[in-house]
């Protein structure tokens, strides 16, 4: 399997404070990491890190920054073929600041505002990822390359975001990004929000299969004509930062191994969770070994003689979409969780508490 992730790359630098920011005030900061970052970047140093032979097209500075990302990726077996170099422009950068104490985060983000010049991919990928953050390089992959699946991470959303969504066999979105696509709101309360806003961006997007992210809620999905949700495992949160890049790397992980759409949500779901145990986003990337052996434990036959992988129905996924305000009554059943301690589950939370902020 060979995957072809264009998009960001930058240098993350994770800052850990143990106060609440606020304005004309000194912090300090108890510790420092640095990392590569980008969420294209952090997809392939995933999928490298998992042994999968993946090529990185992003753009990078002539600097030390650049240096180090580029020796990150080469360590990890991420082909740096594609990368070209801005000499107008350093290499991009994400300040991370991390409450230790309430887990919240701050994020600055000095982009670089570049983007690829050359489009001359001759590898012949077996899966397109793309972050859209470079508009011009991802179609023309698509181009290229009409008939290979292809996956879009949609981590904000604007004309050129919207475009793409009409190229691709995959949206992995989050809950705002959902709600930003299809101009509705999704509450929690109310079930039948959630089936207006997946079955609006399946009306809008009928290429694509779409999954969203919905942080301590777990990720939706459809499967057999249902809309389902998958909650998320129960984790000691240290750092959510990059899990969604995580979850998204490790989806497209089992995909390309043939794993089937359930299994491999629930590897995404895993290593998700799995990394919000440590700081950063890169460095928090779980093992495949760890991420396999959690699944075969909690789904092996043994334990679990079905294979089944436990999720909430929703609704079906047909649902007519509608577009009253969410305060009103929905049409369809509240969200049901599966019971944690029915055979085969895995220790997941279902709603509030620890959560993973894909």
């Amino acid at each position: 399997m060979k995957v072809l992730c264009i998009g960001s790359s930058l240098l993350e630098t994770t800052c850990s404070i143990n106060e609440t920011i606020k304005e004309n005030q000194t912090l300090r900061i108890t510790e420092k990491n640095e990392c590569g970052g980008g969420h294209a970047g952090n997809i392939a140093y995933l999928l490298g890190k998992w042994g999968v032979e993946t090529y990185i097209a992003s753009i990078l500075g002539a600097d030390d920054a650049a240096n180090k990302i580029k020796k990150e990726y080469e360590n990890i077996g991420v082909k740096t073929e594609y990368i070209e170099t801005s000499y107008d422009k350093g290499t991009g950068q994400s300040i991370v600041i991390l409450n230790t104490t309430s887990k919240n985060r701050t994020i600055l983000e000095i982009s670089s505002n570049t983007y690829l010049k050359k489009y001359a991919f001759g590898m012949a990928p077996d899966i397109i990822v793309v972050d859209g953050n470079d508009f011009n390089a991802s179609v023309a992959a698509f181009d290229k390359y009409p008939n290979v699946p292809s996956y879009l991470v949609v981590n904000r959303v604007n004309n050129e975001v919207i475009e793409l969504c009409k190229y691709v066999s995959f949206i992995i979105c989050n809950k705002s990004t959902a709600e930003a696509l299809t101009n509705l709101t999704i509450d929690y309360n109310n079930s039948g929000t959630l089936v207006n806003v997946y079955n609006k961006l399946k009306q809008k997007f009928n290429k694509a299969d779409v999954i969203v992210t919905l942080g301590e809620r777990g990720s939706m999905y459809s499967i057999n004509g249902q809309v389902k949700i998958m909650p998320v495992v129960k984790t000691n949160i240290v750092d959510t930062n990059g899990a969604g890049d995580i979850y998204a790397g490790a989806f497209i992980y089992g995909m390309g191994r043939n794993f089937g759409l359930e299994k491999s949500i629930a590897y995404a779901t895993i290593a998700a969770s799995l990394s919000t145990t440590k700081i950063t986003s890169r460095m928090s990337i779980p093992g495949i070994s760890e991420v396999s052996n959690y699944y075969d434990n909690k789904f092996g036959a043994q334990n679990n003689p079905n294979n089944q992988v436990p999720s909430a129905p929703v609704a079906p996924a047909q649902a007519p979409v509608s577009e009253t305000p969410v305060s009103q009554t929905p049409q369809t059943a509240s969200v049901q969780t599966p019971n944690p301690a029915s055979p085969g589950a895995m220790n997941m939370a279902t709603t509030e508490g620890n959560n993973v902020n894909q």
